[in-house]
């Protein structure tokens, strides 16, 4: 028995993996020498990256388990993750990105957060949402996270402009007047 045996074809899954092990943050944070491991004895410096680095091995085992799955059982999938030049999933990741977002503030996020999207057994509609948003924010700004290795909670976040303009430029291929923008 599996969670997907009442998952079908009709069904849209869509997946956000933790970019905090993928991200081109992550392969600073399994370096001995990072700043962020200044104040902590070389035991802890070696048990923080051994730790990060298990989780990325976890995550990315899990992101591949279920890309492959949707792969095989025919399901619609969207996975998403952070994009740059130094990504773990560039390297890694047996497919390439269906769509890649470079500026996300054009669709009303928070942030630029270039974004990677997986289309699996689906394929992308290719509306153009043009929505700059007044509300865009500097990560240099925020309030930073006081953990080691994680960004912020609000860094983190899809703002819902960008989530609806998304599902209707990737997803539904539903075109909108800037007057009226909704998901129906």
């Amino acid at each position: 028995m599996s969670i997907f045996d009442s998952v079908t074809p009709d069904d849209l899954i869509v997946a956000f993996f933790p970019c905090i092990y993928f991200s081109c943050m992550s392969q600073m944070l399994i370096s001995y020498t990072h700043r962020n491991y200044k104040n902590y004895t070389p035991k802890q410096r070696i048990d923080a990256i051994l730790e990060r680095a298990g989780n990325r091995e976890l995550f990315f085992g899990r992101a591949v388990r279920l890309w492959g799955i949707a792969k095989i059982r025919g399901l619609r999938m969207i996975i998403e993750n952070p994009w740059s030049e130094q990504t773990f999933l560039k390297q890694n990741f047996p497919a390439n990105p269906s769509v890649i977002d470079a500026n996300r503030l054009l669709r009303g996020d928070h942030f630029v957060k270039p974004t990677a999207y997986w289309f699996v057994n689906c394929e992308p509609t290719s509306q153009v949402t043009a929505q700059p948003t007044a509300k865009g924010k500097n990560i240099c700004q925020i309030e930073p996270n006081r953990q080691p290795g994680l960004c912020n909670q609000e860094r983190s976040m899809i703002s819902p402009d960008y989530a609806r303009n998304f599902i209707c430029d990737f997803v539904l291929g539903k075109p909108q007047e800037n007057t009226q923008l909704s998901l129906f």
